[in-house]
């Protein structure tokens, strides 16, 4: 017997003469590392399949911002759950494959450089530019300090059906940018105080001038179309 096979010989000997406690210790001592190592890859793994399958979140059918809304310090948010419910019934989405999100719960001061402001203001200009936002609504400096984004590029006039921009424009519900220095060539918003389905809502005190602005760098302009309409019709 080689010296190798004697010492292998005499550890096995030691190790089952020891008890069960002392053969864990032994083998945390010594194999700890590995053992942490395959858990953090184990839960990774489960990690990535969960998120993936499980807790996938639906992409959106429509994604909408309301900025400094009567819902922003409201605890009762379901008016705006049964509105947005409605839509989708209205445009035949199916919220099981598809979700319809419309943000009411962040305000915005366009003057301010608190933290908060500029978080919010970063919140926005991502899901923007990120194609995560289909329509903005709020003052006119509001959607006035997005265009430097691209949000409305190519301007309204170029979205909306030209019939509905026509009739839009004869009511004076358009919002220009500028006009001063573009004229009016460069739309970029509607006024929707009078929309039937946003009065219905109070999603506005009385007195605002709430503007709605389609986000031309979105992939469902057709659908932030239809919203417009929608809001537009009476409930």
């Amino acid at each position: 017997m080689s010296i190798r096979d004697e010492i292998r010989e005499q550890n096995q000997k030691v190790m089952e003469e020891r008890s069960s406690k002392e053969k864990l210790k032994h083998f945390w001592h010594y194999y700890k590392v590995h053992v942490c190592v395959g858990i953090v890859i184990l839960a990774f793994i489960v990690y990535l399949i969960l998120h993936y399958t499980v807790f996938r979140p639906l992409p959106y059918a429509f994604a909408g911002y309301a900025l400094n809304t009567n819902y922003y310090v409201a605890d009762n948010t379901d008016p705006v759950d049964a509105f947005m419910q409605d839509f989708a019934t209205h445009e035949g989405i199916n919220t099981e494959e598809y979700q319809v999100f419309f943000d009411v719960s962040n305000a915005l001061n366009t003057s301010s450089t608190h933290d908060y402001n500029i978080a919010i203001d970063m919140k926005l200009s991502k899901a923007g530019e990120h194609g995560d936002m289909d329509v903005i609504i709020g003052t006119e400096e509001q959607i006035a300090m997005y265009e430097i984004n691209g949000f409305y590029r190519p301007p309204l006039n170029e979205i909306l059906p030209e019939e509905l921009y026509e009739e839009l424009d004869e009511k004076d519900l358009i919002y220009y940018y500028n006009p001063e220095e573009y004229g009016t060539d460069y739309p970029i918003g509607i006024y929707i105080g009078d929309a039937p389905r946003i009065q219905a809502l109070e999603l506005y005190p009385e007195d605002a001038e709430p503007v709605l602005g389609i986000v031309s760098l979105s992939p469902r302009t057709d659908m932030a179309v239809d919203f417009v309409e929608y809001i537009f019709e009476e409930p």
